[in-house]
C-alpha cells in the first residue's frame, strides 16, 4: 500500500485527490466502535480512505514545501525504527546501541557546521554531548531560546524569573523570522513583548546594522539575550550574512542563534557550502532534515557550538559529567520518551556517503535555478524574491500591467485597491490548482520588501510560491508543471486586465475577498 501511495496509484495519479473538509469530515465521522473490524478491515481502511486522500509531497506536481520524505534508506530506517521501539530516554535496559549512534550523528553534524568535533571514543560523558533530536526546527528553536536564556542568566534555574531585574529580550527580523520564536516567548514566560522586531533589508535578510543599533541602545530596563539569524527564511529562503551577524554579537557577547531549518541542506553542499560561510561561529543552530534531506517526518536537530551547554537541564550534574550514565534523558529538555527518530538520517549518511548526498544537493540547487528562469520568463508572473535558495514567491501580475503602473500617479486608494485585484487572483488561482490537485503550490502573506509590484505600500499580501525540496524533479517535469499555472494565469487574463482598468480609469473600488494563510509559512 505504501508502494501504492509512493507510485501514484493509490491517489488517482496526483498530489492531492482533493475533497472539502465537511466531505472529508464526514468519511471519517463515526460513533466510537463497539465492534472492531478487525485487521482486514484496518487495512482496507488505509487503502481506500487514508491513502486515497492524502497528500504526496514527493509528487512531481508538488511544489509547496521542501518536505519530500522519500529517501530510501530514511523510510527503510522508519519502518525498521518502529519495530525495534527504542525509547532514547534511556541507555541500560532501554535503548542502548541506539543511544551511541544519535551522539555519534550529533558529532557528524558537529563536523559539518564547522564545529569542534570528536571521535566517538573520545566522548567521555553526556557533558560532552552538544546536540538533540527533537520533532520540528519549532521545538528546536524552542530549546535554543531556553538555553540561551539559561546561559544568560543562570539563576533562573533556581529562582525563577522573577528574580531578575532586567527583562530578557530576543532580538530578530519580524518581517522574515519564523513564528516559532514569537510563541517560544510566550510558552517560556518570558513574554511576547521581549522579542524585539529590527527591519529586514529589500531583500529579505536580517538587517546587522539594526540588529548593532539595538544591541548597543537596548530599550530601557531590557538585556538582549539573543540574536536569532536565518540561513534560509520560511517564504523565501534568502540567507542572512552570517559572518556580519557573528561579528555583532561577538562584539556585544551575545548568543546568536541561526535558525537553518530549511538552509541546513547546504552543509551537504560542495558547489553551494559557501552560502552559509559563518555558521561554525554561531552558539546554536537548528537543522530540519525533513526539511530538504528527504527525511520522513518527523526529524529535527538543535545543536551548540560549545560542549555542556545542556548540562543546565540535569537534576544529576555528577552523573552527567563523570561518565557514569549515557540516559540522554537527563539533558533534553521538554521530553521525555521519545524514538529512535535518528535512524533516518543516520542511514541515509551512511548509505549514500557525503560525497553521494553533496551530489544530491548540488544538482538539485542547480535545478532551483532553472526553475526560477522558468517562472520570471513568463509574462504573467511577478517574482517577489530573488531566488538564492529552493523557495520562490510571488503573485498573479502581468508584466503589461506593472509598466503600466509606474507610469501613473496612483492614488493611495487606487493602489490599495490594485493589490487587493492582485491578491484576488492569486489566491483563486492557487485555490483552483489545489483543488485540480496535479499542481500543489504554496500560499502566504508577504511584505513587497522590494517594491516588485511597484505599488510602493507597506504590509503583507497574498503570494503563491513554489519550492524544489525534491531531488527526483527534472527540468522537463518543472516545466510541465508549470505549464498548468500560466494557462490558468491566460485564463483570467482579460477579466483581471479589465478590472485593473476600472480602478485606474473609474476609480472603481475593488470589491475582493479576504485571504487566509495556509500552513506555517504564513503565521
Amino acid at each position: 500500500m505504501g508502494k501504492g501511495f509512493l507510485n501514484g496509484s493509490s491517489r488517482d495519479d496526483r498530489a492531492l485527490a482533493y475533497e472539502s473538509p465537511d466531505r472529508l469530515k464526514s468519511m471519517v465521522a463515526q460513533k466510537l466502535p463497539k465492534d472492531g473490524i478487525g485487521i482486514e478491515g484496518i487495512l482496507q481502511e488505509f487503502s481506500d480512505l487514508i491513502a486515497k486522500y492524502s497528500i504526496a509531497q514527493f509528487d512531481d506536481g508538488y511544489l509547496a514545501f521542501p518536505d519530500s520524505g522519500n529517501a530510501l534508506p530514511a523510510m527503510a530506517a522508519d519502518i525498521f525504527s518502529k519495530f525495534l521501539n527504542q525509547n532514547l530516554i534511556a541507555f541500560s535496559r532501554s535503548a542502548p546501541i541506539a543511544t551511541f549512534i544519535e551522539i555519534q550523528l550529533i558529532e557528524w553534524l558537529r563536523q559539518l557546521i564547522g564545529h569542534e568535533h570528536k571521535d566517538l571514543d573520545a566522548i567521555e560523558s553526556l557533558a560532552d554531548v552538544s546536540g538533540m533530536v527533537t520533532t520540528g526546527g519549532h521545538m528546536a528553536n524552542h530549546i535554543a531560546v531556553l538555553t540561551a536564556l539559561n546561559t544568560a542568566f543562570p539563576n533562573i534555574k533556581t529562582e525563577g524569573l522573577t528574580s531578575l531585574n532586567e527583562k530578557p529580550v530576543i532580538i530578530l527580523a519580524g518581517d522574515i523570522s519564523h513564528y516559532s520564536f514569537v510563541t517560544a516567548a510566550h510558552h517560556l514566560g518570558l513574554g511576547r513583548d521581549s522579542i524585539v522586531s529590527v527591519a529586514s533589508t529589500g531583500d529579505y535578510r536580517t538587517d546587522a546594522r539594526n540588529v548593532e543599533e539595538v544591541l548597543a541602545n537596548p530599550p530601557k530596563d531590557t538585556r538582549p539575550f539573543m540574536v536569532v539569524g536565518i540561513a534560509g527564511n520560511a517564504k523565501t529562503t534568502q540567507i542572512d550574512d552570517i559572518e556580519e551577524l557573528a561579528d555583532v554579537c561577538e562584539q556585544h557577547n551575545t548568543w546568536l542563534h541561526i535558525d537553518a531549518c530549511h538552509g541546513g541542506s547546504l552543509l551537504f553542499s560542495k558547489k553551494y557550502r559557501s552560502m552559509l560561510k559563518g555558521i561554525e561561529r554561531a552558539d546554536s543552530v537548528s537543522i530540519d532534515p525533513h526539511k530538504g534531506l528527504f527525511m520522513a517526518y518527523p526529524l529535527s536537530f538543535i545543536l551548540f557550538r560549545r560542549r555542556g551547554d545542556l548540562v543546565v537541564y540535569t537534576r544529576y550534574e555528577e552523573e552527567v559529567r563523570d561518565g557514569s550514565s549515557w540516559d540522554l534523558g537527563f539533558i533534553t529538555p521538554f521530553y521525555g520518551s521519545r524514538g529512535f527518530e535518528s535512524l533516518k538520517l543516520y542511514s541515509t549518511i551512511k548509505c549514500f556517503g557525503i560525497d553521494g548526498l553533496a551530489e544530491i544537493i548540488d544538482e538539485r540547487q542547480d535545478l532551483v535555478l532553472n526553475m526560477a528562469d522558468v517562472l520570471k520568463g513568463n509574462e504573467n508572473i511577478c517574482m517577489l524574491n530573488d531566488v538564492e535558495f529552493y523557495r520562490m514567491s510571488f503573485v498573479y501580475l502581468p508584466r503589461g500591467i506593472r509598466e503600466d503602473i509606474t507610469s501613473r500617479q496612483l492614488s493611495m486608494q487606487q493602489r490599495t485597491d490594485i493589490r487587493d485585484l492582485i491578491e484576488e487572483y492569486t489566491h483563486r488561482i492557487n485555490e483552483e490548482l489545489y483543488v485540480d490537485g496535479r499542481l500543489i503550490l504554496d500560499e502566504f502573506k508577504l511584505s513587497d520588501l522590494n517594491n516588485s509590484t511597484k505599488l510602493n505600500l507597506d504590509g503583507k499580501m497574498t503570494v503563491m510560491s513554489a519550492t524544489l525540496g525534491n531531488p527526483n524533479q527534472s527540468t522537463e517535469k518543472i516545466e510541465q508543471s508549470f505549464q498548468l499555472l500560466f494557462d490558468k494565469c491566460q485564463t483570467y487574463r482579460k477579466e483581471y486586465q479589465l478590472r485593473y482598468r476600472k480602478i485606474v480609469t473609474e476609480n472603481a473600488r475593488s470589491t475582493t475577498n479576504k485571504t487566509g494563510s495556509y500552513g506555517p509559512a504564513g503565521w
